[in-house]
């Protein structure tokens, strides 16, 4: 049995049976033909110029200029092939065409040469090291593909050889090390081809795993800010019964009180007929005002969900930052002081809904921080081109540690369960990220903690 690793490397028929991995050696092959076909011209061109120029001999000038005529017409043949879509499949093949068939004109043009210019075909080892290694790089051929291409060009050089005078004898002298040499070339270009394949699987198969992290992260992200939601919910289902409970219960107190009177108005005395007028008309005041403060609660909510507007849109972030405490500081009476000092800011192109839930999360997150009796301060402030929110409170404050992974996602384990952690920072951040800003927090223990973001005024990421 050969080693694990060597035979990971040389058996690779089961590489390509995922399709993302097929598609992707597809495409390098593609641009492997091209640049195949590319440097047949370029280095054919150079090298008969550079030669005709150097040596301009009579008698070589006929056999360098038509070597050179057909290594162009082949390099040119390679590039019309890779541009057709219907030898997609194929074009690994014609690869290995294309260079067999130049190694197979350079080794029967050098041959002629030798003819008259002895010495000539002693540069045929290097041009078929060069056309081999240019077709291994480029094209990502499997090792049994190597192997079987160096064999053919082996195959031409000893049958093209064998047509020439001078090469009586393939195993000793000149030709006998030709021979050794190419076959050398081979088994090191089958080695190379093992390698650099198997770095292009290895490299596939990682691209591969980070796209599922990233979909598992997106996932989870996604799962987290589910729960966040659902909690800011249940913050928010609460905050809103606290505050429609007062003006519903003054609405139907006052309604069911002024139908009473007018009841009893029908049957009182004349003399008491305008005291139960004022009290009707107190009763109507005490309604107007709780139907305004219905309206209001109700307008609040539709700015905190977004639900009437459009999701991206022109926003105030003091508006936003209003509504939130508003609605929810019902919850957070008894627990702290939350204080609003928010200085005229330029209006963000922003999706209120999503920057409404993160205020949301970021105070409550504040508050808790206090252990019941402490002041968190809300500020807002211009700062050149953006604009700048201050969360701050006096609570219990971070560890460094905890401060350095805040924004990590994570999980831990406390008495014997697993639990999410930093999942709600790290989707704060990101939310802040989609629109173009950044959000930092610095802490200590036993000083707080304060959380600052920055917001573009001249946002367009989101548009």
């Amino acid at each position: 049995m050969w080693p694990e690793h060597v035979q990971r490397l040389l058996v690779t028929r089961d590489a390509e049976a995922d399709p993302g991995f097929r598609a992707e050696v597809l495409r390098l092959s593609h641009i492997g033909l091209q640049v195949l076909g590319t440097v047949e011209i370029a280095v054919s061109c150079v090298m008969v110029g550079a030669s005709l120029f150097l040596d301009p001999r009579e008698g070589l000038v006929s056999v360098r200029l038509g070597l050179g005529a057909a290594i162009v017409g082949l390099g040119l043949m390679t590039l019309a092939a890779s541009r057709m879509k219907s030898f997609e499949q194929w074009y690994r093949s014609l690869a290995s065409l294309s260079g067999v068939m130049a190694a197979a004109a350079v080794t029967w043009f050098l041959l002629r040469m030798n003819q008259i210019e002895p010495g000539s075909k002693d540069f045929i080892p290097g041009n078929l090291t060069l056309l081999t290694l240019v077709t291994v790089a480029a094209v990502p051929m499997r090792p049994l593909h190597t192997f079987l291409f160096g064999t053919t060009i082996l195959a031409s050089y000893l049958a093209l050889s064998s047509l020439t005078p001078s090469s009586a004898s393939l195993v000793t002298g000149t030709e006998g090390i030709s021979v050794v040499f190419i076959i050398l070339l081979t088994v090191l270009a089958t080695a190379l081809s093992a390698v650099l394949y198997d770095q292009r699987r290895t490299a596939w198969n990682m691209y591969r795993d980070m796209l599922e992290a990233s979909e598992n992260l997106r996932m989870a992200e996604a799962r987290n800010l589910l729960a966040e939601n659902a909690a800011s919910v249940g913050r928010l289902a609460a905050a809103l019964s606290h505050e429609l409970n007062s003006p519903i219960g003054v609405l139907v107190s006052s309604v069911d009180t002024l139908l009473l009177l007018a009841a009893r108005q029908a049957t009182s005395a004349e003399a008491e007929q305008q005291r139960l007028v004022v009290l009707q008309n107190d009763l109507r005041r005490s309604i107007r005002t709780s139907t305004t403060r219905l309206g209001e609660i109700v307008a609040r909510m539709q700015r905190f969900t977004n639900l009437d507007k459009a999701d991206v849109q022109l926003a105030n972030i003091n508006e936003i930052l209003s509504d939130v405490t508003a609605l929810l500081e019902p919850n957070w009476k008894g627990k702290a002081e939350v204080v609003l000092e928010l200085q005229p800011v330029p209006p963000l192109v922003c999706r209120p809904q999503q920057l409404s839930a993160l205020f949301a999360g970021l105070l409550g997150n504040a508050v808790e921080a206090t252990n019941g009796d402490g002041r968190v301060s809300v500020a807002t402030r211009e700062k050149g081109t953006d604009v700048e929110i201050e969360i701050a409170d006096n609570g219990h404050g971070l560890a460094e540690e905890q401060v350095r992974d805040i924004f990590d996602p994570g999980f831990r384990v406390e008495k014997g369960r697993v639990s999410s952690g930093n999942w709600s920072m790290f989707s704060s951040r990101q939310i802040i990220r989609e629109h173009g800003g950044d959000i930092t927090l610095t802490s200590a223990p036993g000083k707080g903690t304060i959380v600052i973001i920055i917001l573009p005024a001249d946002n367009q990421s989101l548009t």
